[in-house]
C-alpha cells in the first residue's frame, strides 16, 4: 500500500529537477535536523525505559496496574492533546514556573524531545516488558537460589534477553519520530527546527507541488530504510520460549542501592508522563466547559472522529490478525520458516512512507479513476488504518507466535484447524486483541497528519477542531476540546480491552 501510494506520487514527478533539490542547504539542515532530533528521542526514551521495566518487573507496589495502562494510553494519546498538557506544565507561565521559577524552552529542540519521550518512553517500557517475558522461570530461580543481586542479574540474564528486543524497539520509536509531524509543527518553534514530514506537508497543503513532495518522500523512506537495515543485521534473532505462558519469578537479593535506583526511575517516569495527564483535566473546573460542551460543531467533531476511529481500527486489527495468521503458517512449515519475521518487519515498514505521501498518493489514484474529493473520508480511514498496524502487531504477534510454538504439535495431531482453532485460543488471546483494537482506536480518533491535509468543512476532526481554536486564539475553548478528547480516548480504550478483553486482567 505505501509503495503504491509513493508510485502514484512518482508519476507526477520530473525527476530532472531533483538534483536541483539535492543542492539546497535548507534540504540537508532539516535531513540533519530529522536525524538528530529522532536519535536523541530514541536514545533517551530507551535509557529511561530500561530501569523503569527493570522496576515494574522485580517491584510490586500499590498503583503498579494503573501505571501500566496509563503507559498503554499514554504511547497512543492524541499527539495535540499531549502538546496542550506538556505547554500547561513546562510553558512560559506553566506549572513548573509557578511552582519553581524554572523556564524551560519549550519551542525548539527541547520541547520537540519532552512531547516525543512523553510518547515513545512508555511504548519502550512494554516493548521491553515482552523482552522480560522471553526469561525462562528456570534462570530466575536459579539466580535466586544463588544469591544473585539486581545488578549481577540484569548484567547476566536480562541484558542477554533485552537486547534482543532492544533494537526492534529502537527502529520503531526512530522512525516514530523520524516522521513525527504534529509535535514538529506545534513545538519545533519555526524553519530550523523543522523535519521531512512537515516539509512533505508544506509542498503538499500550500505549494501542491507534487514534484518536490514525491522527492521528499523517497528520500525519507531511503533513510529508514537504510537505518533499519543496518540496525536489524547487526540485531541477535528474538525467539519466544516454547515453555513460557506465565512466568513465575522469584526474589533476588535486595539492596539500598537497587530500592534507590528503581525509586528514581520510578520517579523520572512520574514526572514525564502524569503532569501532563493531570494538567489536560485543569479546564474541567472552568466556567467556559459547560459552555464548550453546547457548541454543536463539538459534538459534529465528536461524531466525525468516530466515523473514522471504529472503521479505521476494525481494518487495522483484520489487518494484523492476517499478518499473523500467515506469519504462523510459515512457521508451521520447515522451508518457510525465514519468513514470519520478515513479515513482522513488512508491517513495520509502513511507517517508513509518510501516512502524507500515503494519502496523496491514493488521492491521486482514485482522481485517475474518476473520483475526486468525494473520496476523502475512504482515504482517511484507509490510511489510519494502515498507519495503526505496527502498533497492532506488537499487541498481537508475541502472544500469537506463543500459541503456534506451544500447541502446534496438539493441533496437528488432532486435526484441529482454522475456525476450531480460533474457538480454542480466543480465551489466550482475546486481551491482546483488545490490547490492539485499543490502539488502532486511539491512534485512529487522535490523527492529526491525514485529517489535516484532507480535512474540510463536511469533515472536521475532533484533532482538527481543537487545532483551528488554537490557530483561532481561542485557546481556553481548545483546552475544554482536549479534554473531551482525551476522555473520549478513555472511554474506547476502556471499553475495548473491558468488553473484549475481560474482566482478567494480566500483570503486563
Amino acid at each position: 500500500m505505501g509503495a503504491a501510494s509513493l508510485v502514484a506520487l512518482l508519476r507526477y514527478s520530473d525527476w530532472h529537477s531533483w538534483l536541483g533539490y539535492m543542492q539546497q542547504p535548507y534540504l540537508w539542515r532539516v535531513v540533519r535536523f530529522s536525524l538528530w532530533q529522532a536519535l536523541l528521542s530514541s536514545g533517551i526514551s530507551l535509557l529511561i525505559a530500561i530501569p523503569v521495566a527493570s522496576c515494574l518487573i522485580h517491584r510490586s507496589f500499590y498503583g503498579r496496574a494503573a501505571l501500566l495502562q496509563l503507559f498503554s494510553v499514554s504511547m497512543v494519546v492524541p499527539t495535540i492533546v499531549a502538546i496542550l498538557g506538556l505547554v500547561v506544565v513546562y510553558g512560559r507561565s506553566g506549572w513548573l514556573y509557578q511552582l519553581f521559577d524554572i523556564h524551560i524552552p519549550l519551542y525548539g529542540l527541547v520541547g520537540i524531545l519532552l512531547a516525543h519521550v512523553f510518547f515513545n518512553m512508555p511504548l519502550a517500557v512494554r516493548l521491553l516488558l515482552q523482552g522480560y517475558d522471553l526469561i525462562p522461570s528456570g534462570q530466575w530461580r536459579q539466580a535466586s537460589q544463588l544469591g544473585f543481586s539486581r545488578w549481577t542479574a540484569f548484567r547476566w540474564i536480562e541484558w542477554h534477553y533485552l537486547k534482543k528486543v532492544l533494537p526492534g524497539a529502537f527502529v520503531l520509536i526512530f522512525m516514530l519520530c523520524f516522521s513525527s509531524f504534529a509535535v514538529v509543527l506545534s513545538l519545533g518553534g519555526g524553519p530550523k527546527f523543522s523535519t521531512l514530514e512537515v516539509a512533505i506537508y508544506q509542498a503538499l497543503r500550500f505549494d501542491f507541488d507534487l514534484n518536490k513532495a514525491s522527492f521528499l518522500a523517497l528520500l525519507q523512506v531511503s533513510i529508514c530504510t537504510l537505518f533499519a537495515v543496518v540496525v536489524y543485521r547487526i540485531a541477535p534473532v528474538n525467539r519466544q520460549d516454547v515453555s513460557l505462558l506465565a512466568v513465575k519469578r522469584y526474589s533476588l537479593k535486595d539492596s539500598f542501592w537497587a530500592k534507590s535506583a528503581d525509586a528514581l526511575a520510578l520517579l523520572v517516569a512520574f514526572i514525564l508522563v502524569i503532569p501532563p495527564f493531570l494538567a489536560i483535566f485543569d479546564p474541567v473546573f472552568s466556567p467556559i466547559f459547560l459552555l464548550t460542551l453546547q457548541s454543536a460543531a463539538l459534538w459534529k467533531a465528536v461524531l466525525v472522529s468516530l466515523q473514522i476511529a471504529f472503521p479505521a481500527a476494525l481494518v487495522s486489527l483484520l489487518l494484523g490478525v492476517s499478518f499473523c495468521v500467515l506469519a504462523r503458517f510459515c512457521m508451521a512449515r520447515r522451508y518457510l520458516a525465514l519468513l514470519p519475521n520478515k513479515i513482522e518487519h513488512l508491517g513495520n515498514l509502513i511507517l517508513m512512507v509518510p501516512g502524507l505521501v500515503i494519502a496523496t498518493g491514493l488521492f491521486l489514484f482514485l482522481r485517475d479513476l474518476g473520483w475526486g474529493f468525494q473520496s476523502s473520508y475512504w482515504i482517511v480511514v484507509w490510511v489510519n488504518a494502515v498507519m495503526a498496524l505496527p502498533f497492532v502487531l506488537r499487541a498481537l504477534m508475541p502472544v500469537m507466535y506463543q500459541q503456534e510454538r506451544r500447541f502446534r504439535a496438539v493441533y496437528l495431531s488432532l486435526g484441529v484447524r482454522s475456525w476450531s482453532r480460533w474457538c480454542l485460543e480466543w480465551p489466550l488471546i482475546r486481551l491482546s486483541v483488545a490490547q490492539a483494537l485499543g490502539y488502532a482506536l486511539l491512534l485512529s480518533l487522535g490523527d492529526m497528519g491525514v485529517i489535516a491535509l484532507f480535512g474540510s468543512q463536511g469533515l472536521v476532526s475532533l484533532p482538527l477542531y481543537l487545532f483551528q481554536l488554537i490557530g483561532a486564539y481561542r485557546l481556553e475553548e481548545g483546552a475544554c476540546v482536549a479534554v473531551v478528547l482525551i476522555l473520549l480516548c478513555l472511554l474506547l480504550f476502556y471499553g475495548s480491552t473491558r468488553f473484549i478483553g475481560g474482566r482478567s486482567l494480566v500483570k503486563h
